[in-house]
């Protein structure tokens, strides 16, 4: 009996090491790509960790920055890639006016992402697009003839 207590205290020392190291590095993760914005367009930089806060704290996801400032080189690769991602000369990532986030939560054991593959319907329920609004953002789920939920810009 005290080998299975003493295994699942481990167990769960272990699990809440995990998600905080996890929450830790997404956070850093986001802090650099929001310095990077900052050195390029300081007003945006601020704008989306406004927005981002605002997120986390107004509903039950956390963010991830998937993405930020791009080089022109990185945009035009996206392009070859994906013949539907902008052109260089239209992509807001490259004049640091862009994220593209991923939303995540942790529900018992599990994590729940959100991502570009999810439907326009389950990120109009997190609420997201709302708190976008709130900022002047414009959210790339109202595109018309491309999918892309996770894509928030400073018009």
């Amino acid at each position: 009996m005290m080998n299975i207590l003493l295994g699942i205290i481990i167990l769960s020392v272990g699990y809440f090491c995990f998600t905080v190291a996890y929450d830790l590095r997404i956070r850093y993760n986001n802090r650099n790509v929001l310095n990077n914005i900052s050195g390029i367009n300081k007003d945006c930089a601020d704008r989306f960790e406004l927005f981002i806060s605002d997120i986390e704290k107004e509903t039950s996801w956390k963010v991830e920055i998937i993405s930020g400032l791009r080089s022109k080189e990185a945009q035009i690769q996206l392009k070859r890639e994906n013949p539907r991602n902008a052109a260089v000369n239209k992509s807001r990532h490259v004049l640091g006016r862009a994220v593209d986030l991923n939303l995540y939560k942790l529900e018992g054991f599990q994590f729940t992402r959100l991502k570009k593959s999810n439907s326009k319907a389950s990120w109009l329920a997190t609420k997201v697009p709302e708190i976008a609004k709130k900022y002047g953002l414009l959210w790339g789920g109202t595109y018309k003839n491309y999918h892309d939920p996770v894509h928030f810009e400073v018009n």
